[in-house]
Order: C-alpha cells, then sequence, then structure tokens
C-alpha cells in the first residue's frame, strides 16, 4: 500500500493559511446579495418574440400546422432567422410545444409549458391539453405557473415563467394571455401578474412580460404595466417594446415631435394592438419593436419581435 508523505506545518504557516481564510471570509460577505445564477446571455442587446399562434382553433386551411411550427421556429434560428433569446407563445396545444422544442431544443433552448385545459377532450387540440409556454435560451434555473383566475372565467388563467440569465442577470419571464373579457376579469387578473412583478423585482431580479394581453395599450388593465410616466393611470414598472414607435403615436394624447414615448404600438390582431413586450424599466433600455405581416397559414395574430439593451 503507497502512503502519502506528512509535510509538517510551521507556526508560520499556520499563520499565513488563517490570514487567507480571513481574507476569503471578507471578501465573500462584501459580495452582492443578488441571485445565483449562471449567466447564459452576454450583456448587451436582446432579441424577444412574442407569438399568439392560434394552436387550437386556427386547424382548418388555409391554416398549416407544419408552417406553424416551422415560423416559430425560424425565430430561433441564428442564420436567417431573429435568433431570439426568449419566446412567449400563446394558445399553444402541447403536442406542438413538444415538437416545437424538439427542433430548437438542439440550439440550447429550454421551456416551460402550463396547460389551461387538460388533455383528453378530442374537440381541443387533437385531444392534448392546451396553453401557453415560455421558451429560452439556456438553462432554466427554474419555473413558476402563476394562478391569475379570478373567477368567473371560461378557463383558467395560468401563465407560465421561467427563470433563466437574459443580458448577464437572472431574470424571470413569463408568457401572458389575459382574459377576453370588457376588462372586468382582466383587471384584476393583471393587479395578481403585477404584484407578483414587483415582488420579483423587489428581491433583485429582472422581469420580461411578454403575449396577448387581450387589451388595448389605454385601458385599465395595461395601466397596472406601464410607468407613470406614460400617463392615463399608469402605475406600472415597465417599459412596453413597440411604446417609442413614433409613427403609432395618437397625437392628440402624445404629439410626435414632443414626445419619446406614448401608450401605443403597431396593431398585432385587425386594427387592434393586444400583444405585448413588458421589459422592467430597472433593468432595461432602448426597447423597440416590430409587428411583422400577419401570416394567415399561422394565426390570426402578427408576431411581434422585441429587442433592448441589458
Amino acid at each position: 500500500m503507497r502512503r502519502t508523505p506528512v509535510i509538517p506545518v510551521t507556526p508560520a504557516a499556520l499563520a499565513l493559511l488563517l490570514l487567507l481564510a480571513l481574507l476569503a471570509a471578507a471578501t465573500a460577505s462584501l459580495a452582492p446579495a443578488a441571485p445565483a445564477l449562471a449567466a447564459a446571455a452576454a450583456a448587451g442587446t436582446v432579441r424577444l418574440t412574442s407569438y399568439n399562434i392560434c394552436g387550437n382553433m386556427c386547424s382548418a386551411p388555409p391554416y398549416d400546422p407544419a408552417r406553424r411550427i416551422g415560423a416559430v421556429a425560424a425565430e430561433a434560428e441564428p442564420a436567417g432567422g431573429w435568433g431570439a433569446d426568449q419566446l412567449f407563445l400563446q394558445e399553444v396545444c402541447a403536442h406542438q410545444y413538444d415538437e416545437l422544442l424538439a427542433r430548437i431544443g438542439p440550439l440550447g433552448y429550454e421551456g416551460f409549458h402550463s396547460a389551461t385545459l387538460p388533455a383528453g377532450n378530442p374537440a381541443i387540440c387533437e385531444g392534448h391539453a392546451y396553453g401557453n409556454a415560455v421558451i429560452v435560451r439556456g438553462p432554466l434555473s427554474g419555473t413558476a405557473e402563476l394562478d391569475l383566475t379570478v373567477g368567473g372565467e371560461r378557463e383558467p388563467i395560468t401563465v407560465p415563467c421561467a427563470l433563466n440569465s437574459l443580458a448577464d442577470r437572472p431574470t424571470w419571464s413569463c408568457s401572458v394571455h389575459l382574459y377576453w373579457d370588457d376588462g372586468t376579469l382582466a383587471a384584476p387578473e393583471a393587479d395578481r401578474l403585477a404584484a407578483q412583478a414587483r415582488r420579483w423585482l423587489a428581491e433583485g431580479y429582472a422581469v420580461v412580460l411578454g403575449g396577448d394581453f387581450n387589451h388595448s395599450p389605454r385601458s385599465a388593465t395595461l395601466s397596472r404595466f406601464y410607468l407613470a410616466a406614460r400617463g392615463e393611470g399608469a402605475s406600472g414598472s415597465f417599459t412596453e417594446a413597440d411604446e417609442t414607435d413614433r409613427r403609432y403615436f395618437d397625437p392628440a394624447v402624445c404629439p410626435p415631435a414632443l414626445s419619446t414615448a406614448c401608450r401605443s404600438g403597431e396593431a398585432t390582431f385587425g386594427p387592434k394592438k393586444l400583444d405585448y413586450v413588458f421589459l422592467d424599466a430597472t433593468h432595461f433600455r432602448a426597447p423597440d419593436a416590430d409587428a411583422l405581416p400577419r401570416d394567415p397559414a399561422v394565426s390570426d395574430h402578427a408576431l411581434l419581435r422585441a429587442s433592448a439593451t441589458g
């Protein structure tokens, strides 16, 4: 049996080791108490996609299921695509989500699908579960399913959220689909979502909310998210990616020559803007967005691309 030689330690060496240990402890105590998370995206510009893909209702021709998966996958492809860091998808069947993740997973994406309707009904998603999904590039450090249901909705309102690194910051990112009524139910749902976002921000996380909020920019429901500087009762913590596009400012409220931002934006569903990417104003700057022309073979919504600097 081979023996390991014993090396004597002098008192001077012990003193040196003790000093090094004390210095290491002092350095650790000075480190900021931010959430620990491995970086998956370099600091700089982040790219995001929000898309209501109408995965259940939009099933008959001219809708094309293969084209739907291909269109979303192209948003993740760095060569010739958008190279999105995160994708926020609404009205997604579970089998569509599985097919999509199998396709882009090798590119480094992970995700979380939250079912609002369970599997088993052949009239819904061909018998598969139905809901929303968030997909991020890089490893997931956690997931959360927010139940925003207040009572009276025809289906639960749940929001899948993923924790990963965006622009070198630990970030909670959620795919949102608020109720589509006149606002009586969506407003308290928005209150619940905004309250959770405030808790995450207070804990030191960045927050991104993307999705189909089902209400117009100047509605009371959206006031929960827009910064107070945007007016009209706004009380939120977020800038919306398309609020700086002067082409869509309401001149009666935000004269383009005098305003840098407005509760407005390009239409994503017929003549209405229902789809948004909200980025918390503490961690993100220079938001920008563009709604692509609607693809009638994929969805009744337009795809919304957004960017910002982290």
